[in-house]
């Protein structure tokens, strides 16, 4: 099979990552791609994190043919502006991260960047993950409050990361029904080994593969690590059901070439 499209992964300006003892360089990133048979990577940003700046985080992929920008986006602010200026600057997408920008899915700024998304045609990476101490804790079911922002916006381009995480059949079964929307499965494939989540992981490689992509999630999970748990769930697929989630899928939900020329 040809090599791999990685869908998240997270190089920062500082290099460093929540304090935490990882290497978020863009060299490590790339070094560890090629060791596990990754030939392209989203290299997204998170709005307010690490010294994250539009401009300077797009120069740093330049050099990287194999890196794809995604800009980290807080959808409070003057997002028409904002959006428009990213893909001047050449991003493939926006990241939104309602947890660390100290938003939830029900509210209203959701619907507004899925707009203002839509008016630039940038497709949106969304994360999934709404868990948290008690005070952080949604007080509606997430879901819902997807549904709401895509009755509003319904032909957004949204790539759903993390698969809803533990609730991943869910979200798969809205996925179903909603043709510009892709099931991601970074984070969850490698959080939950052993887990019931195993089932509904090879489900979706197995029967969803038109549909279904996945990632690192790097730095928190390394490409040969996360190599080595898609060659796990995937076996007993055919070489095209693996290339469909491996490359093909993510590719053509950002309007690519499936491989790099």
């Amino acid at each position: 099979m040809s090599g791999l499209f990685d869908s998240l992964s997270h190089p920062t300006l500082t290099g460093q990552w929540f304090a935490r003892d990882l290497d978020a360089t863009w060299p490590t990133l790339v070094k560890g791609m090629r060791e596990g048979g990754f030939s392209r990577a989203c290299a997204v940003g998170l709005a307010g994190v690490e010294g994250y700046e539009h401009e300077a985080f797009v120069e740093a992929c330049r050099p990287h043919p194999e890196l794809v920008p995604i800009a980290g986006i807080d959808p409070r602010g003057d997002l028409a502006s904002e959006l428009r200026r990213v893909k001047d600057l050449g991003f493939a997408g926006i990241k939104l991260h309602p947890r660390l920008s100290g938003f939830t899915l029900g509210d209203d700024c959701l619907a507004d960047a899925f707009r203002a998304a839509r008016e630039v045609d940038l497709p949106v990476f969304l994360c999934t993950y709404c868990h948290g101490p008690v005070e952080r804790a949604p007080l509606e079911d997430p879901l819902y409050g997807l549904a709401r922002a895509l009755r509003a916006v319904p032909d957004v381009r949204l790539l759903l990361l993390h698969g809803g995480d533990v609730e991943l059949m869910r979200y798969m079964q809205l996925v179903r029904h909603s043709p510009n929307i892709l099931i991601d499965l970074s984070f969850t494939m490698m959080k939950y080994p052993g887990s019931s989540l195993d089932l509904d992981l090879a489900y979706l490689m197995r029967g969803f593969n038109r549909r279904t992509c996945f990632g690192v999630d790097h730095p928190e999970y390394t490409h040969a690590d996360v190599r080595a748990r898609f060659d796990e769930l995937s076996a007993g697929l055919s070489a095209e059901e693996r290339e469909n989630v491996g490359f093909r899928n993510l590719a053509r939900f950002l309007r690519l070439p499936e491989q790099l020329p």
